[in-house]
């Protein structure tokens, strides 16, 4: 068991069903093999135990906590090109929607 994490991401987030799991742990789904082709993060997680999990596909900013990192800055110009750059390899993988920043706390339970 690990620690809490908070998750900072820029890119695409879906909740997936029960019947998505296997194929997401297994690194069988359609959309992880896209984003690993165009060279996106992934990361598949859940809030905590009970609630939906989720896969982000993207850019990870940084994974946040005691067993992690503890600080990170990113200035407005690579904030900016990163921004470009994602939204250009999502498109480029074929994955549709409007990325966003998704900030997400993890609890371990």
């Amino acid at each position: 068991m690990g620690a809490d994490a908070f998750i900072a991401f820029y890119g695409l987030r879906y909740t997936l069903s029960t019947e998505e799991l296997e194929a997401v742990e297994s690194r069988t789904d359609e959309r992880i093999i896209a984003a690993r082709r165009a060279k996106l993060h992934t990361h598949f997680g859940r809030v905590t135990e009970g609630e939906p999990h989720t896969l982000l596909i993207g850019t990870q900013l940084g994974v946040f906590g005691l067993e992690n990192e503890a600080v990170r800055s990113v200035a407005a110009p690579e904030l900016d090109r990163l921004i470009r750059d994602t939204t250009a390899r999502l498109d480029e993988a074929g994955l549709r929607g409007d990325p966003a920043l998704h900030l997400r706390f993890e609890a371990k339970y």
